[in-house]
């Protein structure tokens, strides 16, 4: 039984509120810095590229099919046979 006998009746025990506080610490490294290379292949990634540079052109666009990679810039592909 909780609380104390009195008599004939028992008074209930009340337990005080216990609160947690979380403290959410901001991370700096999750957003590389605007124009980087890593900024460059982040977005890249998003729009569904592998985020690796063409072999002859340079540009971030290699779309993967299989083993095959295709510059969606300059239209070379890579690991095809």
């Amino acid at each position: 039984a909780n609380g104390k006998a009195n008599g004939s009746h028992i008074t209930p025990t009340v337990m005080p509120a216990v609160t947690r506080q979380t403290t959410v610490q901001p991370t700096t490294a999750a957003v590389p810095a605007a124009g980087s290379k890593a900024e460059k292949i982040r977005i890249a990634k998003q729009k569904g590229y592998e985020g690796d540079p063409c072999s002859n052109c340079g540009q971030l666009t290699l779309v993967r099919s299989g083993a095959c990679a295709k510059c969606d810039t300059c239209g070379e592909t890579s690991g095809c046979s």
